[in-house]
């Protein structure tokens, strides 16, 4: 392997190492967990570099390899009895919900989309790369995923910034004190 391509792919880890923790850390819900998932995909990305044909496409496949790596995570958890403290299942909800909350209880299809618009700053080309999917269906994902956290925000009648309802006075509403 090359000096240039070996620089190359440190720079590509290191570029977008907290992207991929996040990413994993949606799916995973624990940081050791999506430490371990980064450092399985940086290392099958290692393994499998001479397959990427072009520089462009290593952050995609860095991303997609971040997310198979994660999705074995969930089948090995699935595979394991969980030993949770009752307490912790049986905590209350927070009072108040953050767009985080929201965006987390959206199923994958629409949630991974929605991280890597807004979170991680991607395009639709690079997000489709990277989930491999094609870029239309990821448009309709995100607009569908931000319909759904606009309704739930309703649903629950979400008040803006400043504390008012929804249908107050000011004719502000949540989506917009939401940013949706």
């Amino acid at each position: 392997m090359s000096d240039k391509n070996e620089q190359l792919f440190t720079e590509a880890v290191q570029e977008r190492r907290q992207a991929m923790w996040r990413v994993a850390y949606s799916l995973l819900h624990s940081d050791a967990d999506a430490e371990d998932a980064v450092s399985n995909a940086v290392e099958s990305t290692w393994k499998h570099l001479p397959r990427i044909r072009t520089k462009e496409a290593l952050p995609a496949y860095l991303m997609r390899s971040v997310i198979n790596a994660a999705h074995d995570e969930l089948r090995k958890r699935k595979r394991t009895t969980s030993i949770e403290p009752l307490k912790n299942v049986l905590e209350a909800p927070p009072a108040e919900r953050g767009i985080a909350d929201y965006v987390t209880g959206l199923e994958e299809k629409y949630r991974l989309p929605l991280l890597l618009k807004f979170d991680e700053e991607m395009q639709e080309k690079e997000i489709a790369a990277a989930l491999r999917i094609p870029r239309g269906t990821v448009s309709s994902r995100i607009a569908r995923g931000l319909e759904m956290i606009r309704k739930e925000m309703k649903k629950e009648e979400v008040q803006d910034v400043s504390g008012r309802n929804e249908n107050s006075p000011s004719g502000k509403s949540a989506d917009t004190a939401c940013g949706l």
